[in-house]
This record gives structure tokens, C-alpha cells and sequence, in this order.
């Protein structure tokens, strides 16, 4: 009889270290599959923002701040522009009053497209901050820091 206790007694320790075993299994499975989820998300994320430098990048070379996907030669980079003379409407957004300008035609506006491309479409000059707007024709502008 002892014999057969020992057979059991093998087989209850063989099936607990199969339980461990199964338990194990399912926490690694559940695991891998938040490691997916987190994954999926982290690429659509990614999709999104490579969508959006996308379309400006696009919207850029349209307005023809780029060329060939590179900015323009650098002796049309360095001009100066003068925003005195890029005609600027008041607005207001999410964060507060901003200034906007859509002044396609004029020539300080496309330097001043031509300036934030180069920044990643934001940069700070004189006390203001400027950015470019997804569309990529829209230039913001506002006081930088609070008022």
C-alpha cells in the first residue's frame, strides 16, 4: 500500500506543478496580449503623426516652401521677413486670442512659411510665438508666455 501512496502522491505533485504551469500560461498569454494592444495603439498613434508632418510637408511643397521634399535654396532661406507687413485678423481659440494670417500672395508671408519650415513649423521672434497651421497655408502668431 505504501507503494501505491507514493504513485499518488507523485502524481498529485506532477498535476499541482501542472496547474502552476497552466496558471502561468494564461497570465503570459493575457501578458502578450496587452503588450498587442499596447502595440496597435502605439502604431496608430505613430500613423497619425506621421500623417500629419505628412500633410504638411504636402501642404508645403504645394506653397512652394519646398522643393523635392528639401527646403529652398539658402539664399531665399535667409531673407529676412517683416510680419508689419503680412496682414494679420484677429481670432480666438482653444487656449485664447491669437493672431491669424492667410496673406498667401504676399511675399514677407511666404519668407515667413519658408522661416517656420525650416523651425518645424514653430519658432519665437520678438516676443511672439508663430506656428503653422495643418493645412499649412494659416500662420498663427500670439504673445509668448501669459498675459
Amino acid at each position: 500500500m505504501s507503494q501505491i501512496s507514493l504513485d499518488q502522491a507523485a502524481v498529485y505533485t506532477k498535476l499541482c506543478e501542472l496547474d502552476a504551469l497552466k496558471k502561468l500560461v494564461a497570465e503570459q498569454a493575457k501578458t502578450i496580449e496587452e503588450l498587442k494592444e499596447r502595440i496597435i495603439k502605439l502604431e496608430a498613434d505613430a500613423g497619425v503623426t506621421k500623417t500629419g508632418l505628412n500633410e504638411i510637408g504636402n501642404a508645403l511643397e504645394l506653397r512652394g516652401i519646398l522643393k523635392n521634399g528639401e527646403a529652398v535654396e539658402a539664399s531665399e532661406k535667409g531673407e529676412p521677413w517683416d510680419p508689419q507687413k503680412i496682414k494679420w485678423t484677429s481670432a480666438e481659440g482653444s487656449k485664447g486670442e491669437y493672431e491669424r494670417s492667410e496673406d498667401v500672395d504676399n511675399s514677407d508671408f511666404k519668407k515667413m512659411l519658408q522661416d517656420l519650415g525650416t523651425h518645424k513649423g514653430k519658432l519665437h521672434r520678438n516676443g511672439l510665438f508663430y506656428w503653422i497651421f495643418t493645412n499649412g497655408a494659416v500662420v498663427g502668431r500670439k504673445r509668448r508666455g501669459k498675459s
